[in-house]
Formats: structure tokens, sequence, C-alpha cells
């Protein structure tokens, strides 16, 4: 299931139980123990200063800010906060740490004192919409903020239009993947292109007597599979999750039918994918040799 799909699950999906109702408990997590439900709706009085959610914790619920304004801030390459946005009455955030299952990927301070509400799926679809948080002005918030991660990280899409940043952020579909799911596999077609926006992956070339020679780590702003899809050829190495991901992903059929055309687009992923192919015939020539590179 896409994350738009899972967005949309939680506004399709029939209303909470009424009282004297039993709802069904959600499943227990591996090992037996089951963590506490979060209340489906509470009001958060927050003093300026005060943390609402903390890069790196788990995101079980999302917020809308009722009074007050609130910093929005990440960790640099250096691992110092930068603060990236600021959020006001009627604005929320929360919600991709909510679809993903991941962690958080923001750090929200009180810029002064405000009053938030936080809602947990368990909330009637009711409680959602009467806050304003409906379905389709959270997917394109989502679809906003997914894109605007993306450029922030990804120095070639920064270099592209606004135009042509927004028919991308139109066509890519953000998905989660779990460790260990292989994106590309060496010798086979590729049927997209993939942006990583969380997590890692790995990529190594694999030899015919099944001998692995790593190529690269991808990390958060990777862009792969341009190869494939530029050249009409097989992958070359091999992609594999290491953590769960979050990606955007860009399918064969809507790039070749929308964005092959696009000549600076197009110009940027030729130079990113000979540069690569370069890198990999390097490294096959010396086996021994892990690069920070590779040909997907």
């Amino acid at each position: 299931m896409s994350l738009l799909e899972r967005l949309r699950s939680l506004f399709s999906s029939p209303p909470s139980p009424t009282a004297g109702e039993a709802a069904a408990p959600p499943p227990a997590p591996a090992g037996g123990a089951q963590a506490p439900e979060p209340p489906p709706v509470v009001t958060r009085f927050l003093q300026a200063g005060e943390v609402v959610v903390k890069e790196g914790d788990p995101g079980r619920s999302m917020f809308v800010v009722l009074e007050g304004r609130v910093a929005v801030a990440r960790k640099s390459e250096g691992g110092e906060p930068k603060v990236v946005g600021q959020l006001g009455a009627g604005e929320f955030f929360g919600e991709l740490a909510l679809l993903t299952g991941t962690a958080r990927t923001a750090t929200v301070v009180a810029v002064e004192d405000a009053v938030v509400l936080e809602l947990s799926p368990s909330a009637s679809r009711e409680a959602w919409t009467d806050y304003g948080v409906e379905g389709d002005k959270l997917e394109r918030a989502a679809r906003e903020r997914l894109m605007a991660d993306a450029i922030r990280s990804n120095p070639l899409l920064a270099t592209l239009s606004p135009e042509l940043q927004a028919q991308l952020g139109a066509a890519f579909v953000p998905v989660t993947v779990p460790a260990g799911e292989t994106l590309l596999t060496r010798g086979k077609p590729g049927d997209a292109l993939y942006l990583l926006l969380r997590g890692e992956c790995e990529v190594f070339h694999t030899h015919e007597d099944g001998r692995h020679s790593p190529l690269a780590t991808l990390k958060e702003g990777a862009l792969f599979g341009e190869i494939s899809l530029l050249r009409s050829r097989l992958a070359t190495a091999t992609v594999r999750t290491l953590t769960p991901c979050t990606l955007m992903k860009l399918d064969r059929e809507v790039f070749e039918k929308s964005f092959i055309i696009q000549p600076n687009l197009r110009g940027a992923l030729v130079r990113l994918g000979l540069e690569r192919l370069k890198q990999t015939v390097k490294v096959m020539a010396e086996p021994n040799h892990s690069s920070d590179n590779n040909d997907t």
C-alpha cells in the first residue's frame, strides 16, 4: 500500500465504534508487548520553547495548531538543528510519521505560547474533519512536504524550474518499504526512478560466482534507477533497503510519457548516469575496492 493509499484509508474506514460496541484490539507487536494507544483527541497547551515532538521519536499521532506558532527544525549534517519552517493556526504537522510508521523526522517547538490538538488514528473521522483535517487537504500537504524534502536533499531536483518541480511532485508516488527489500535487481529491467527520503539502501554488484561487490550505501537525497529508464537496459547493480525506507517513486510509464522529453531533467539524469557508469567500471576493474557511487 502506498503512502497516499494509507492516508486515504484513514478517511474511508468505518467510523469509530459507538458506546457498547466492541472494537477489535490492534495487533500486538513482536514480543507480545502491547504499546498503549494514544487518546483519540488531546488538547495541549504549550509554553514558548516547549518541545511538541522530537526528531527520532516514534510517530503515532499528528497535530493541528489552534493558536500561536511552532517552529519545525531538522538536524543538519553537522548534527545541529536547523529551522526549516514555521506553522500557525489552522496548519498541521506530524502526518508523515503517522502515515509511514517511521520515526519523527523533525523536532517541533513552540515559538510562543500555543495550543495544539493531538489526533490519533483511533479518533473518529468526524473529529478529524471538525478541525479541518480532510483527506484531500492532508494528501496535498503530504505531497508538498515530501517534494520539499526531496528538493532540499537532492541538488539535481533543486536546479529544476518550479513548474517542473511541481509536475514531478504530482507524479511521484510516496512509498514506504521495510528493511531487506530489493528495489532493483542486477540483470532485470528497472521499473521506476527512485528518490530516497528516509533510511538507507545498499548497492552491490553480484558476480556470476555469487560473490557480492559493495558499491555504495545510499542515504537521504539519493536518486537512482535513472540508467535503466534512460538507456532501456537491464540494471547493472542491485539496490536493497538496509533500514525501513520512505521513497518517492516515479513509474517507468509515467516517466516515459511525461518527463523523458523534458530537456533539463533528461540532461541532468544522463550526466548522473554517465558518472555512475564510469565509477562502476572502475570498481569492477578493482574487485576489492568499494565506491560511494553506483550504477543503477
